[in-house]
């Protein structure tokens, strides 16, 4: 299989790990030091241009920015063999990289989605089409397919089950209940994460919030 220059970055993330073992680095620090001053004491051209491959590999091993791409590298392999189906999603990995499936209702959760509206998440940018702009919770179609005849809890305590007539958008069908469970139990960890302010569960990349 040929890769792809995003893929050799997986690869590449995969093999060597997200993280340096401190003797890796000085290792590395060993080998390159003969060549600090050599960029201007006479090296060939092609010389030069070794030295500056091998110092930003170096670089590129050890950068924070490139040790969060290779966290996410290794998610987004982690998680290739979920199917596109509803389910329950918690770890952040794989929230990162959901399921088309999955996408539309963990972008139905209302902190995410407030988030999304600021422009703060990602939110699945490549694949995720946003049917209502604007509209959040209650207002939103898919949050009142999520949350049709589910029991809720209101402000003051109260248990309500709140029926929604929408008519049914095209390619729509009703949730089963244990499909609404599933989202539900996948909005809280969603939540979570977008009160956290941290890392972005909606960033394939593994951005930052």
């Amino acid at each position: 299989m040929m890769l792809t220059a995003a893929g050799e970055s997986d690869f590449d993330a995969l093999v060597y790990g997200t993280s340096q073992h401190p003797g890796t680095v000085a290792y590395l620090q060993k080998q390159l030091e003969p060549f600090r001053g050599a960029l201007s004491s006479g090296l060939t051209e092609f010389g030069r241009q070794f030295v500056s491959s091998a110092r930003n590999l170096y670089e590129s091993l050890n950068g924070s920015e490139a040790m969060r791409l290779a966290r996410a590298a290794v998610r987004r392999v982690d998680s290739l063999f979920m199917s596109d189906t509803i389910q329950t999603i918690w770890d952040i990995g794989r929230l990162q990289n959901a399921p088309l499936t999955m996408q539309r209702w963990i972008m139905a959760e209302p902190e995410t989605r407030r988030l999304y509206h600021q422009q703060r998440c990602d939110g699945y940018s490549d694949t995720y089409v946003d049917m209502d702009p604007g509209m959040t919770g209650e207002d939103h179609y898919d949050w009142r397919r999520i949350y049709d005849g589910v029991a809720q809890v209101t402000a003051d305590g109260q248990v309500v089950f709140e029926q929604y007539w929408d008519p049914l958008r095209e390619g729509d069908r009703h949730l089963e209940l244990d499909e609404q469970s599933d989202i539900i139990d996948t909005h809280e960890f969603a939540r979570a994460y977008a009160l956290a302010g941290k890392e972005d569960h909606t960033s394939k990349e593994g951005g930052m919030l």
